[in-house]
């Protein structure tokens, strides 16, 4: 299954829950909370910025599995995703995430963005600028599970 397929599923499904007539009931519904939820994401997303795993746990829950691309193995809890994030983050002069639309429906929050990573001089390999959209599960105000599809490669 190649990245078409899955994000061909995932518009038809996101497709069939906009279209649908009826609207949830229930709390997970809640405008105001599924502001939260978003508010949550987006300063998750922003908090990139600090180049610090440490920073970005308390966004997390303990048992966050984390899905970096498609095929990767995924990252579960907090211990793992600071020990395998932080050299990484600490191998980049900036890093920056922008958030072109953001959408949440229940606990889900959806985003698109484009991922900006740029190494510091004299590092090898070269800067990243990835044009993800990112699936987030948020519970009791915290993000349960993530996974990032890549939609266009590196740009």
């Amino acid at each position: 299954m190649d990245r078409r397929d899955i994000l061909g599923g995932l518009g038809a499904s996101l497709a069939l829950a906009f279209a649908s007539p009826a609207k949830a009931e229930g709390p997970e519904s809640d405008p105001a909370l599924e502001s939260e939820k978003e508010k949550i994401v987006n300063d998750f997303c922003r908090d990139w910025a600090t180049r610090d795993a440490s920073k970005l746990t308390p966004y997390l829950d303990a048992g966050i599995e984390y899905h970096m691309f498609e095929g990767a193995p995924p990252i579960m809890g907090l211990d793992t995703f600071t020990a395998q994030l932080s050299p990484f983050m600490a191998g980049m002069e900036e890093i920056e995430w922008e958030i072109i639309r953001s959408t949440v429906m229940g606990d889900v929050v959806l985003n698109e963005r484009i991922d900006h990573f740029v190494r510091k001089e004299g590092a090898e390999g070269p800067d990243n600028h990835f044009h993800i959209v990112g699936v987030f599960l948020v519970r009791g105000g915290k993000i349960k599970y993530w996974k990032d599809y890549n939609v266009s490669g590196v740009l």
